[in-house]
């Protein structure tokens, strides 16, 4: 059993009991725990998230749970990878709204889109950037800039960003990343009311500011 598993100061009410497990259900239930495991980290924190509360949220045995994460630490690292598949998601999504391929407006709106969900995800975000599963959020922040960067690598083709596509790529990360956290470790009162317009416009001084750069 994981040593930092612990039991809750209050335990949760359990969930009903499943049914016997059928074939094909084993992923399913790893998929449900996982959600399960956001739920909790989204309403209570990092530190409501243990094998114990898992399982009782999901109404299964705490071996049940172990069949599929050997330890907490593991369950976390299997967030921190989803955390950013969903940030994809939202930068894809944003650059298919974004209409006509203009790789600078594909930028922006990517950009955008790491903003804003970075502050609708404030507790999975501090999570994957100063959680202990660093080898999962080591792996999802090389991901999410190989991403970002093959945006900025054609707007460098296109001539509207000149100069090395990685360096740019990091100013540009960099300022995305600040702005999040300057909001996400502060109480939600000192945050602006439009946020979204803050979104946008962090995304364009990290955009027109990379367009100024000289190589």
């Amino acid at each position: 059993m994981d040593p930092l598993d612990s039991e809750p100061s209050t335990p949760p009410a359990a969930a009903p009991r499943r049914r016997r497990a059928q074939r094909g259900d084993g992923a399913r239930l790893r998929d449900e725990l996982v959600e399960a495991a956001e739920r909790l980290l989204d309403k209570a924190g990092e530190d409501a998230v243990t094998i114990r509360a898992v399982a009782q949220a999901v109404g299964v045995s705490l071996p049940a749970v172990y069949l599929h994460f050997g330890s907490r630490l593991e369950l976390l690292h299997t967030v921190c990878l989803r955390v950013w598949g969903e940030l994809g998601d939202w930068m894809g999504d944003a650059s298919a709204d974004a209409g006509s391929h203009d790789p600078f407006n594909s930028l922006h709106q990517r950009s955008v889109a790491y903003v804003r969900f970075g502050l609708a995800h404030p507790v999975r975000y501090r999570l994957v950037m100063t959680g202990p599963a660093t080898a999962a959020s080591g792996q999802v922040a090389s991901a999410c800039f190989r991403f970002l960067r093959g945006t900025v690598q054609e707007c460098v083709e296109a001539g509207v960003l000149r100069g090395d596509a990685t360096a740019l790529t990091r100013a540009i990360a960099a300022a995305l990343h600040g702005a999040v956290a300057l909001l996400i470790f502060q109480p939600p009162e000192s945050w602006p009311e439009d946020v979204d317009g803050f979104a946008r416009d962090i995304a364009t001084l990290a955009t027109r500011g990379a367009a100024a750069i000289e190589p």
